[in-house]
């Protein structure tokens, strides 16, 4: 190993200043002992482990621990700049600057659990990479920051924002990080494109007519028993889907700016919608995908055309 920093040293290796020292150092070690079983080490980790920071048990050529220390300490340095590797101790000193980690040890102390620890070191990616630290974390900044993600990010980043809502309730965590009692909310949903091409009144009108009697539950027979209501989540699958079908009718259709709802119930319309969620550039779908948001529009479209199948299987 001392070999292989000095060739490295001597060949201007380590920036301008430090390299005195650690030729020093290793000329120091090379005058009492062999390199021996330690001639291979270039990781500050293994350089860690055999020369353990043990201050009872001193090599004896040192005169104390705190030559011993000092020695250990220049190689360790010289080792990280030679290896491109952080140090144990390096690494400890890091998280300890780290306000982030430190939130992330309190919210473990305090048994958050593991899947809050994940979100908020999610966030903690995303506010490293912009220098926000703990304190500095608000709702305006959250608001602004989501705006720019691509959408996986997006979700992952306002789980990691309620995650750092869940630790800034907890006084002592508030205290300790200067944090305002403030709550940050719940952000906003980023409109998708759905939200900005929304439904010709026509079709808005019987679409929520239809959607109205699924809220409700529909009616069954003639005795007055109603089908239980349809899960809001689920209704919120048939509106997407709706919204996404029209997006593609107007694409495939630019003239029809307000058709009848009979129009988009058509086999040959399904099939040419299908083709535009192929290739359509942000209208495009994976097959899986797909056929769920088709299944979603197809009993709404039953209404005026019961013959209706799943694009591919039948024409009309």
């Amino acid at each position: 190993m001392f070999q292989q920093l000095k060739s490295w040293g001597d060949t201007d290796g380590l920036p301008e200043g430090g390299w005195p020292r650690l030729k020093a150092a290793i000329e120091f070690h090379e005058a009492f002992a062999c390199d021996g079983d330690h001639a291979d080490i270039v990781h500050p980790h293994e350089f860690e482990d055999a020369w353990p920071h043990d201050l009872e048990d001193v090599p004896e050529h040192f005169r104390n621990p705190a030559q011993y220390q000092a020695w250990r300490n220049i190689l360790i340095s010289g080792l990280e700049v030679f290896s491109g590797q952080l140090s144990r101790k390096s690494v400890s000193q890091e998280e300890a600057n780290d306000d982030w980690l430190r939130l992330r040890d309190l919210c473990r102390e305090r048994d958050f659990g593991g899947v809050h620890e994940n979100k908020l070191l999610a966030l903690r990616r995303i506010a490293l990479r912009l220098d926000i630290a703990p304190s500095r974390v608000t709702q305006d900044w959250a608001e602004k920051v989501q705006q720019g993600l691509e959408p996986s990010q997006r979700a992952m980043f306002r789980s990691g924002v309620g995650a750092f809502e869940k630790a800034r309730s907890d006084p002592e965590i508030r205290e300790e990080f200067g944090l305002t009692e403030t709550p940050i909310g719940q952000l906003q949903f980023r409109p998708s494109p759905n939200e900005e091409q929304p439904l010709p009144p026509r079709l808005k009108a019987d679409f929520e007519e239809w959607i109205g009697v699924l809220a409700a539950g529909e009616a069954i027979g003639f005795r007055g028993r109603r089908r239980k209501p349809v899960a809001e989540a689920t209704l919120r699958q048939y509106r997407f889907a709706v919204a996404w079908y029209w997006r593609c009718f107007a694409v495939a259709f630019p003239d029809q700016f307000n058709p009848e709802t009979a129009k988009l119930a058509r086999q040959v319309v399904l099939e040419e919608i299908s083709e535009i969620a192929d290739e359509a550039k942000g209208l495009q779908l994976k097959p899986g995908m797909k056929k769920e948001y088709f299944s979603k529009v197809l009993p709404f479209l039953h209404q005026w055309n019961p013959r209706l199948v799943q694009p591919g299987k039948g024409k009309e």
